[in-house]
């Protein structure tokens, strides 16, 4: 049930943080309030996932659903502490136990069975690959991949990385779900790949950090990798296709900055595909 606040009522308080989708104000003491912008839906895939993995300790508390001034809000549990990117940057020499960390907690999302609300991750990417600025051959290339890879009903964050995963004393937590999806764990975790080995840096980020992720981004892809691998229920399967594909629909969000990489790398997967590249 959504309620709506208004006027002295609503509890909102000094605003902590803002994102492209959303604004985080603080509502009371323990909790804050995400207040997605006008044009953004992503409070459903996120209620339906918290709702999802409530008692399973990785994720804030979703506490309510409201409405303030015509946009959709959650009132979400206020997480401490900070997330492993500033950790990472505070604490370098503690890479190889963070990495463990991503990768643990990662497992610990592909656990939980998706709420069947959730859109199938297939059927996400698709539509991406679809909007993407790509050169024909190389959308439908993308396209007959995807064709390719199964379904699944494990719980996908859809951008899990390291600025989405807090650390608050002996809890890890795993914030930001509006990209939620249900699927198979290789997707999420080949998504998380890609961020890790190719996404640039928010523009924002300050030098010394672009500095330290530039140094350091492999030996911490390739630790998380193992980490994954070796925990996982069974032999990871279709990586290197999922990379592929979420090559193609990281596309459609525009980040210029890496459009002539992610092209550079579906032109080869292409052409090492042979014949099924055509």
């Amino acid at each position: 049930m959504t309620h709506s606040t208004t006027g002295e009522d609503a509890g909102i308080g000094p605003r902590l943080g803002a994102g492209r989708e959303a604004e985080v104000y603080a509502w009371g003491v323990d909790a804050v309030l995400k207040l997605y912008r006008p044009g953004y839906a992503g409070h459903r895939a996120e209620a339906a996932a918290l709702a999802g993995l409530t008692g399973h300790d990785i994720a804030p508390e979703l506490v309510d659903v409201v409405e303030h001034r015509g946009r959709p809000g959650l009132v979400l549990e206020r997480v401490a502490g900070s997330d492993l990117l500033d950790q990472l940057r505070r604490r370098p020499w503690r890479m190889p136990a963070l990495a463990r960390a991503l990768a643990q907690t990662h497992l610990a999302v592909h656990d939980a069975q998706a709420p069947a609300e959730l859109p199938d991750v297939r059927q996400v990417l698709a539509e991406r690959i679809e909007s993407a600025p790509l050169p024909r051959e190389l959308q439908g290339f993308a396209l007959r991949v995807l064709d390719g890879l199964p379904s699944g009903d494990r719980l996908c964050h859809g951008d899990y990385h390291p600025g989405n995963v807090m650390v608050d004393g002996g809890r890890v937590v795993v914030i930001d779900w509006p990209n939620a999806a249900r699927g198979v764990p290789e997707a999420d975790h080949a998504r998380s790949l890609l961020l890790l080995r190719w996404a640039d840096a928010d523009p924002g980020t300050r030098p010394a950090t672009r500095g330290l992720m530039a140094a350091g981004r492999g030996a911490f892809t390739r630790a998380y990798a193992r980490a994954y691998a070796r925990g996982a229920r069974g032999p990871l399967r279709d990586v290197e296709p999922w990379l592929v594909v979420h090559g193609a629909a990281r596309l459609s969000e525009g980040v210029g900055a890496e459009r002539a990489r992610l092209v550079d790398r579906l032109r080869r997967a292409r052409h090492e595909a042979g014949p099924l590249g055509s």
